[in-house]
C-alpha cells in the first residue's frame, strides 16, 4: 500500500470519526435540551397539582358552609325577607 493510499484512509477515517463526534455531541445537546425541558414541565405540573389541590379543597369548604350564614331560625327570616319586598312594592306602586 502506497503512502498516498493510508493517507487517504486515515483522512476518510479521520472525517469518519468526526461525524461520528459532531453526531454524538448533538445527540448529547438534544437530549440535555430535552432534560431541561422535562424539569421544566415537572415543576409546572406541581404547580398545577398544588392550584387544583387548593381549588378542591376551597369548593370542598364552600360546599360544607353557606355563603350566608344567618343566625336567625329560616322561618322568622322567610317572613321578614317578605315583609321588605311588600314593603319596597309598596314603595314602588305609590311612586308610580
Amino acid at each position: 500500500m502506497s503512502a498516498r493510499s493510508k493517507s487517504k484512509r486515515r483522512g476518510s477515517q479521520n472525517g469518519a470519526r468526526l461525524l461520528k463526534v459532531e453526531s454524538l455531541e448533538r445527540l448529547r445537546d438534544r437530549v440535555e435540551a430535552a432534560a431541561d425541558e422535562i424539569v421544566r414541565l415537572r415543576g409546572e405540573n406541581s404547580k398545577m397539582a398544588a392550584d387544583i389541590s387548593k381549588l378542591r379543597s376551597s369548593l370542598d369548604e364552600a360546599g360544607k358552609k353557606p355563603a350566608l350564614a344567618f343566625d336567625e331560625d329560616p322561618k322568622e327570616l322567610r317572613a321578614k325577607v317578605k315583609g321588605f319586598i311588600r314593603a319596597i312594592d309598596e314603595y314602588l306602586q305609590a311612586e308610580a
